[in-house]
């Protein structure tokens, strides 16, 4: 699997109107294949009258996938712009649903296309896309003088750090991208003249800015 991804933050929801016909735009994060279809089905129950439920959605859990389907809209015009919406931002992990109720009015293929390409950009950035570092998670236990010194630099120096934990030592998780591993270590050693330690501790997927 990659040390890296994005996905979006949360479910997202926008709505635009073209000449009476309502495109309804939903992008949820998932994982699996599961997770899109568990979204198109709760968009069926959300809005049963519907004419359309255009979706389309890519994850790389546990290698890249990616699906899109007009759902009778003509060839072309609907899944492949909600597609396109996902691929332009770089966006794994997510699935975009626009749910479409007819106007009465036909928009042509060109009505049509920008409609959805619309919505689903709307929802996504509804969504609000963010991107995931993994980074190597370790143990750090020192002295409450050392940890003093350590703890300002490694928050200088964004590293990742969970709350710690004070007792008769301060133990903390603290982690770092495999490319700053050995400066972590480094840092650690030299800060404390070598009394603190780092136990390795698993592995944490960390918030970075898109």
């Amino acid at each position: 699997m990659a040390d890296q991804f994005k996905t979006v933050r949360r479910e997202g929801v926008f709505e635009l109107t073209q000449r009476g016909s309502r495109f309804i735009g939903i992008c949820r994060p998932i994982e699996t294949e599961h997770d899109a279809q568990k979204l198109l089905e709760d968009s069926r129950i959300l809005y049963p009258e519907a004419r359309h439920y255009v979706y389309a959605w890519r994850t790389n859990i546990p290698y890249l996938l990616q699906r899109f389907s007009d759902d009778g809209e003509p060839h072309g015009t609907g899944g492949r712009q909600l597609l396109e919406a996902l691929l332009r931002e770089e966006v794994d992990r997510a699935a975009i649903v626009v749910i479409r109720y007819f106007g009465g009015i036909l928009l042509g293929t060109g009505g049509l296309s920008r409609a959805y390409a619309g919505a689903a950009r709307g929802a996504l950035m509804k969504a609000e896309p963010v991107q995931f570092l993994q980074c190597q998670a370790f143990l750090l236990e020192a002295d409450y003088a050392d940890f003093h010194q350590i703890g300002g630099r490694l928050q200088m120096d964004n590293y990742f750090l969970e709350a710690p934990d004070f007792g008769v030592t301060v133990r903390q998780i603290v982690g770092a991208t495999s490319d700053r591993v050995d400066s972590l270590r480094e840092l650690v050693a030299n800060m404390s003249a070598g009394n603190a330690t780092l136990v390795p501790a698993g592995e944490r997927w960390i918030e970075t800015d898109v």
